[in-house]
C-alpha cells in the first residue's frame, strides 16, 4: 500500500484532515468560504461530501495537471477536463440512454426555427446567473458564437460557427436570433445541446470580451476567476490536483428550478495508470475513474463489494459509448493516401481476435464508424448490400498481399512490404485507454507484412491534431440518432496541412462526399430524404475508407458506492456516467451520500 501513501496526504488535507472527518455527518466543520484557487486555506469537508476522481486527459494531466493555472475550454489539446465540461452550463443537455429520444431544456426554456431552417430563435431561462452574480443573458450566447466564428480554425468549434453562423443578435437579455448561411435543422442539437463529448461552451461575455480567446487564460484567483454558471466554485489549483467546492448561490436553486447537488466538493487528481486506480478504488481513495480495461475493472469490483458499474457487477461492466474506435491515418501523406492501401491494412485486421484477445472477450466490434445505438440502425441496417460490395472487416491477408503487389510493392528480405527501397510503415500513435488492443492490432499487421509498432507518450494528441501522427487510434465522436454527426467529421473543410493543428484529424477530402452531406445538413432528420442521402455519402465513405473501423468502445467506469450512490445504470439511465463528459452536471445532481 505504500504506493497510496502521497495520495491519501493529499485526500486527507482536502477532505478535512484525518478519520474523524471521514465518519462526520456532514456538517460544516468550519464557515462556508471557499479558498483561492492558488493559496490559502480550504475549508474542511468531510469524505463522505466529497467526490474523488483522476484526471482523463493523459497528454494535460499525466504526473501533474499542466493546465492548473489556466482555464481555457478552446485552445485544442491544452485544456485538461477538470471543471470546464459540467461548469459552462449548456441551453440543452440530451439524454442518449432513456427509454425515449430524449432533449432536456436548461439554460434555454424553448427555441424555434423558421420555415427553412435558415434562423432560430433562442429563449433563455430567466434567473440564469454567472457565478459573480451577473445575468447570464442572451448577450452571452452571441458572444460567444461571434468570437468563435471571428478566430476560425484556430479554436474547438470555431471553423463549424464560420461555416454556419451568418448573424447572431441578442434580440433582448432573454432572446437570441441566430442567422445561418444555410438551411440547418440540426444546429443548435449540434453545438447546444450537451451530449456526450460534444457541446459549446458558453462563456461570460462581462470577463471575455477584450481578451485574445487563444491566449486568455481565464484563471486569476484574486478576481474568484474563473467565472462560471454550474453550482462550483474553484477552491484549490495546483499541480497535485484541482478543487471545486459548492456554491449556495447557485441560480438554479435560488431560482426554485433545481435544487444543490450533495456532492459538497470534487477533487481532481492527475492521470493515473489502471493498476493504481485500481489500488485506489478498493481503498475507498477514490469514487469513480476513467473507463477501465476489462481485467482491471474485474480485479477491482472482485476486490471491493461496494464497487458496481452501469451493468451491475456482470459483463461488460459498462454501456455502450458514443465513440467507435477507428484505425486513422494522416490521409494526405503516402502511402496512407493511397485508398487501396487502406484496404489492405484492413484486410490484415481479425476483428474478433482484437476483442478475444485483447479485451477477453468482453465487447464487440464494429464494421463502420457509427455506435450501434437504436437509433442508428434504422440507417445502417439498410446499407447491407453496400457492406457486401464494400466488405469491411473480411479478414483476407492474401486479399491483403494481392491489393499490395497491384499498388507496385513487394517485399523484402525481411518479409516488410516495401516499394522504392522504403517500407511501409505503420507507427499507430495511442491513448493509454489503447494499450490492451494495439499490441493484437499490431501482431496483426506485421504478420500480413505491415512494419508496424505503437507508441503511446504524452504528446500523442498534438501529433494526431498536427498530422505528423501518420497512423493513429480514435474514436468517432459524432452519431447518436443521426448519422449526419459522424460523416460530418470526414469533410474537408476540417482538412489542415501537415504540421497544422486540425480540429478533426482524419485529414481526407472527397468534394462529392461534402456536397451530399452539406444536403444531408440542410434536411430535417425526419425527412425519408435523409435515408437516401445517407446511403450516397457511405458509398463514397467505404469505396475509399478514410478510417478503419475497429470496436465498439464500452465505458467500463467503476462506480463506487461506499460514500456515493444513485450512480447511472441501466435499471436507472438518467444519463451516462462518464464525467468527462458535458452532461456530467446531472449525474452529481443526481448522487446520494450513501452515509447519512
Amino acid at each position: 500500500m505504500k504506493n497510496l501513501f502521497p495520495l491519501v496526504l493529499l485526500l486527507l488535507y482536502a477532505c478535512g484532515g484525518g478519520p474523524a472527518d471521514q465518519s462526520s455527518q456532514g456538517e460544516k466543520l468550519v464557515p462556508d468560504r471557499g479558498g483561492s484557487a492558488g493559496t490559502g486555506e480550504l475549508r474542511k469537508v468531510p469524505r463522505n461530501r466529497t467526490l474523488i476522481m483522476d484526471c482523463v486527459d493523459y497528454n494535460t494531466c499525466s504526473g501533474q495537471i499542466k493546465d492548473y493555472a489556466s482555464f481555457n475550454p478552446y485552445v485544442p489539446g491544452q485544456a485538461s477536463r477538470t471543471g470546464y465540461q459540467f461548469l459552462y452550463e449548456p441551453l440543452y443537455f440530451y439524454n442518449a440512454y432513456g427509454s425515449q429520444d430524449t432533449l432536456i431544456p436548461w439554460i434555454a426554456q424553448s427555441h424555434q426555427f423558421n420555415a427553412d431552417y435558415t434562423e432560430v430563435v433562442v429563449k433563455i431561462r430567466p434567473g440564469v446567473k454567472w457565478s459573480d452574480g451577473h445575468p447570464w443573458t442572451a448577450h452571452d450566447l452571441v458572444f460567444t458564437i461571434s468570437m468563435l466564428k471571428g478566430r476560425a480554425p484556430l479554436l474547438l468549434f470555431s471553423t463549424d460557427m464560420k461555416n454556419w453562423v451568418k448573424d447572431a443578435v441578442a434580440v433582448d437579455d432573454l432572446t437570441a436570433r441566430i442567422t445561418l448561411t444555410a438551411p440547418n435543422p440540426r444546429f443548435l442539437f449540434s453545438y447546444f445541446a450537451h451530449n456526450f463529448d460534444n457541446g459549446v461552451p458558453i462563456v461570460p461575455r462581462h470577463i471575455w470580451e477584450g481578451q485574445d480567446p487563444e491566449q486568455f487564460t481565464n484563471f486569476d484567483p484574486a478576481r474568484n476567476w474563473p467565472v462560471v454558471s454550474g453550482p462550483y466554485r474553484m477552491a484549490l489549483s495546483v499541480p497535485e490536483q484541482r478543487i471545486w467546492d459548492l456554491r449556495r448561490d447557485w441560480w438554479a436553486s435560488e431560482s426554485g428550478f433545481n435544487p444543490l447537488p450533495q456532492v459538497e466538493r470534487i477533487i481532481f487528481l492527475p492521470y493515473l495508470e489502471d493498476a493504481k486506480r485500481v489500488q485506489n478504488l478498493i481503498a475507498n481513495l477514490m469514487d469513480t475513474c476513467v473507463d477501465m480495461r476489462p481485467p482491471n475493472i474485474k480485479s477491482a469490483l472482485d476486490s471491493n463489494p461496494t464497487l458496481t458499474t452501469w451493468s451491475g457487477r456482470d459483463l461488460p461492466h459498462g454501456y455502450l459509448d458514443w465513440w467507435p474506435v477507428c484505425l486513422g491515418f494522416n490521409n494526405l501523406e503516402a502511402p496512407f493516401n493511397d485508398p487501396q492501401v487502406r484496404w489492405a491494412i484492413d484486410h490484415a485486421i481479425d476483428r474478433r481476435q482484437l476483442i478475444e484477445v485483447g479485451w477477453q472477450g468482453s465487447g464487440s466490434y464494429s464494421l463502420l464508424p457509427f455506435p450501434d445505438f437504436p437509433p442508428m440502425r434504422k440507417y445502417t441496417d439498410q446499407i447491407a448490400d453496400l457492406m457486401e460490395k464494400y466488405p469491411v472487416g473480411k479478414h483476407d491477408p492474401t486479399e491483403s498481399a494481392r491489393i499490395m503487389q497491384a499498388r507496385g510493392y513487394a517485399r523484402d528480405g525481411e518479409g516488410f512490404w516495401a516499394k522504392g527501397g522504403q517500407r511501409v510503415k505503420v507507427v499507430i500513435d495511442i491513448f493509454p485507454i489503447f494499450q490492451d488492443l494495439v499490441p493484437v492490432l499490431v501482431a496483426q499487421l506485421k504478420k500480413a507484412g505491415f512494419d508496424a509498432d505503437f507508441r503511446m507518450t504524452s504528446d500523442s494528441y498534438d501529433r494526431m491534431t498536427q498530422g505528423t501522427a501518420r497512423a493513429f487510434m480514435n474514436g468517432n465522436g459524432g452519431a447518436v440518432r443521426d448519422p449526419y454527426f459522424t460523416l460530418r467529421l470526414y469533410q474537408s473543410h476540417f482538412v489542415r496541412p501537415t504540421g497544422t493543428a486540425a480540429e478533426y484529424f482524419w485529414r481526407w477530402s472527397n468534394p462529392e462526399f461534402d456536397r451530399i452531406v452539406d444536403e444531408m445538413n440542410r434536411t430535417a432528420p425526419e425527412d425519408p430524404q435523409n435515408l437516401a442521402l445517407f446511403r450516397q455519402a457511405m458509398e463514397i465513405w467505404l469505396r475509399e475508407l478514410p478510417s478503419i473501423p475497429l470496436v465498439q468502445w464500452y465505458h467500463r467506469v467503476p462506480h463506487n458506492q461506499t460514500y456515493w450512490t444513485n450512480w447511472p445504470s441501466a435499471e436507472n439511465p438518467y444519463i451516462n456516467s462518464a464525467y468527462w463528459h458535458r452532461t456530467f452536471l446531472m449525474v452529481l445532481l443526481n448522487l446520494k451520500p450513501a452515509q447519512s
